[in-house]
């Protein structure tokens, strides 16, 4: 390995973080490797912009000069091109890195909560809802935690909360808690138990929300 690829790798340390967080945290469809290093470049390059920022900041408000610190410099030496300048500036990866942390997890708040689609929608600007499937959207929603899973082929009916949903190319996992089973034709309580896992095939399902208005 040269000393470019490593000083490269080492570098883009704060963006994989963020990248990792972001891609760990969300409902997607699966990365592909160029997708991941391109978020990993994103998320490294405004954790850096950041970083310079503060620096820009303490530097320009004279906390420098008291602390007797003037003859650092403002910028930081990640700009610099990586064949003039040797070694590695890693505190500024270990700042950054806490940047890409933070971004990571801002991200997929702004990712799980739609930010970005709702002011879209606001602006009237689109109406996609995300990236996910329907399936995934339904049950992030904050007003569909307590469902009735509806097995009409075998006469069964779920009541529970959601704890946890998967869903693979022909069944849809699904874990209930609280969970009450009933039967589909004639609604009679059969038993109640704390936690059910259910795998169930994607076109005999019936999920409905089981809030009130």
């Amino acid at each position: 390995m040269s000393e470019l690829t490593l000083k490269i790798i080492v570098l883009l340390i704060p963006g994989g973080i963020g990248a990792i967080i972001l891609e760990r945290l969300t409902v997607h469809k699966p990365w592909t490797s160029f997708r991941f290093i391109l978020n990993s470049i994103l998320i490294g390059v405004f954790s850096y912009l950041f970083l310079q920022i503060i620096v820009l900041i303490i530097y320009y408000s004279g906390v420098c000069l008291k602390i007797e610190m003037s003859s650092y410099s403002k910028d930081l030496r990640i700009w610099d091109n990586l064949n003039d300048r040797p070694g590695i500036p890693y505190f500024e990866v270990i700042c950054s890195s806490f940047f890409g942390l933070l971004l990571g997890l801002l991200l997929t708040k702004a990712d799980t909560k739609k930010w970005l689609n709702n002011f879209a929608k606001k602006q009237d600007l689109s109406y996609k809802y995300g990236d996910e499937n329907l399936y995934y959207y339904f049950l992030n929603l904050e007003e569909t935690n307590y469902v009735y899973v509806r097995y009409i082929k075998y006469n069964m009916t779920y009541l529970g909360n959601v704890v946890s949903f998967s869903e693979a190319d022909d069944f849809k996992e699904l874990v209930l808690s609280n969970v009450s089973v009933y039967s589909y034709d004639q609604s009679e309580l059969l038993y109640e138990i704390a936690e059910i896992y259910l795998s169930l095939p994607k076109d005999d399902v019936i999920i409905e929300s089981a809030q009130t208005k």
